[in-house]
């Protein structure tokens, strides 16, 4: 990376485990931040190409003002306090690095009782030496609808940051899917940040693909406030190479009868290094509350370097917290099989690593999406 000048401290663990173990959080060098790259709105194809904005509006911070009723809509996401729902790299994410210009704040308005139908798609397109950082503030107003996409793409070569800090607030009874997919080239640096905030009986889904890039850092923090309120993290990745992988998602709950589900997927090859931090946190006074944490991961070769620190936070006598892990090689006996139908070991791990990624880039609400995934496996020859 060029025009390093500073440090920022990301994904801190909520209570730290010995210092010696060097998991407690990380310190990454930042480049002076360009600005904001431009995006690109785009819509899906199951949409037929009618434009389904209508139903919601999406405005800079710098944009004119809209529509009496959107004017109004809009009115209650500013007045939303953003800076109270933190994330989960944390507040240096906030504001991680001078910048050369400013950057913008994308504003995503959801009426009351809307439903968006389709999803909408943010796609970020990224070119060699270009160090740029986004926010996006997501506002769902009470029972209302939404999918929103975020794709994160660039050239074959080039080193580059994608910076993107996404924060989502989810009235009463609101339901809101996130998914994060990122294709980078095996030179960029990813942060790539999340902050929920759900009210009574909201639910909010994210979907988290990251497939390229040398170092990514990456962290979601839900904040289960409203009684009933659900939380639920689907993430994937692929770790090849020396690629740096590092993880921070916190499911807080604070309200009665809240849900919490975090499964995380992935596959590390060659050299890569991955350390997830994965914590369930029971604050007092959320009775009845259950959470929920999975890890599964396929090692393929003998060098990568595997790092988890599950953890379970409980102020609170009457809740459920569980977590899960698989942990391990490719089975010898599968292996065997597969060489008995004619594919060789190495086909067969190539099979399964897709597999893996496919039982994610599935569940993506976009064919356009799904596609650029596919393509990018097989332009890496995976």
């Amino acid at each position: 990376m060029t025009k390093q000048n500073q440090t920022i401290t990301v994904n801190r663990l909520p209570a730290k485990t010995w210092n010696w173990l060097k998991m407690n959080e990380t310190v990454i060098g930042m480049p002076r931040i360009d600005g904001s790259i431009a995006i690109k709105h785009t819509l899906t194809e199951e949409s037929g190409g009618e434009d389904t904005r209508g139903k919601f509006t999406a405005e800079k911070s710098t944009a004119a003002k809209p529509g009496e009723t959107e004017a109004e809509q809009l009115r209650m996401a500013q007045q939303t306090d953003w800076d109270k729902i933190t994330t989960g790299m944390g507040e240096a994410m906030d504001q991680p690095s001078e910048a050369d210009a400013a950057w913008d704040t994308e504003l995503l308005t959801i009426p009351e009782h809307a439903d968006c139908g389709e999803p909408y798609v943010y796609r970020f397109s990224y070119q060699s030496g270009q160090h740029a950082y986004n926010r996006l503030h997501i506002y769902a107003g009470a029972h209302s609808r939404a999918k929103v996409i975020l794709l994160c793409e660039s050239g074959e070569t080039g080193g580059m940051m994608s910076a993107i800090q996404t924060k989502v607030y989810a009235g009463e009874g609101a339901k809101v899917e996130l998914y994060v997919v990122q294709t980078m080239n095996a030179e960029a640096v990813c942060l790539h940040d999340v902050g929920v905030s759900c009210e009574k009986d909201a639910a909010v889904k994210e979907v988290q693909l990251e497939l390229g890039g040398a170092e990514v850092y990456t962290g979601t923090l839900f904040e289960l406030s409203g009684e009933e309120s659900t939380a639920e993290l689907v993430s994937g990745y692929l770790g090849t190479g020396r690629q740096k992988i590092d993880m921070n998602y916190v499911a807080r709950h604070r309200g009665k009868k809240t849900k919490s589900n975090m499964q995380i997927s992935g596959i590390l090859k060659n050299e890569a290094k991955k350390l997830l931090r994965g914590t369930i946190d029971f604050v007092h006074g959320c009775v009845g509350a259950k959470g929920d944490e999975k890890e599964d991961v396929l090692l393929v070769g003998d060098n990568m370097v595997n790092q988890t620190i599950p953890l379970i936070l409980c102020a609170e006598e009457d809740v459920e917290g569980n977590h899960g892990a698989s942990i391990g090689k490719l089975d010898e006996n599968m292996l065997f099989y597969a060489a008995t139908r004619g594919i060789p070991p190495e086909e067969a791990q190539r099979l399964l690593t897709l597999a893996k990624i496919e039982a994610i880039n599935s569940q993506i609400p976009s064919e356009e999406v799904r596609g650029a995934v596919d393509t990018y496996l097989k332009e890496q020859c995976i």
